[in-house]
């Protein structure tokens, strides 16, 4: 009798364990948004001067969709000169309350650019393109909202590429 109590006991354990919990079944997957790239263009006017164009973009690198409200997030995008402090003067906002998994947003900048002045040739400023959250975010109760890695949210590039636009 008591062989077969423990043999129900141990029967009835791992039914249970080999099911799946409630919380597995919630997981959303794995949401992560990158800071993936900034990319420069020109339009000139001549050898030294024209206008230009800042891209940066951002994609959910992982394997499922984010979704969250309005206001609990935005892509920033920031223009550093010289000397000036961090993060430098924003240039560029998008909010956004959706990003589907692989699925990109970008934010674009377009500026008069001048390769021979000091200010954009000798001495660029840096461009850094940001995924910010509200403090919040991670307990608002939505898991669709929750970003798995924040190392990779932010970006900067040096300027000086747009020079190498115009000499080339």
């Amino acid at each position: 009798m008591k062989t077969l109590k423990i043999l129900s006991l141990l029967s009835i354990t791992a039914f249970f364990l080999a099911c799946d919990s409630d919380d597995d079944a919630a997981s959303p997957g794995t949401i992560d948004l990158e800071a993936t790239s900034i990319n420069f263009s020109i339009i000139k006017d001549d050898d030294f001067t024209g206008t230009a164009t800042i891209t940066g973009t951002v994609t959910n690198i992982g394997d499922a969709n984010f979704n969250s409200s309005n206001g609990q997030q935005a892509i920033h995008l920031y223009q550093r000169n010289l000397g000036a402090p961090a993060p430098g003067d924003l240039v560029g906002t998008i909010n956004f309350t959706t990003l589907a998994a692989g699925e990109t947003l970008t934010i674009d900048y377009s500026r008069p650019w001048n390769s021979s002045s000091p200010a954009e040739g000798e001495f660029p400023p840096d461009y850094q393109i940001v995924i910010d959250y509200d403090p919040d975010i991670f307990i608002d109760g939505n898991n669709n909202n929750d970003d798995e890695n924040l190392t990779n949210n932010d970006l900067t590039v040096s300027g000086s590429e747009i020079n190498d636009l115009f000499r080339n």
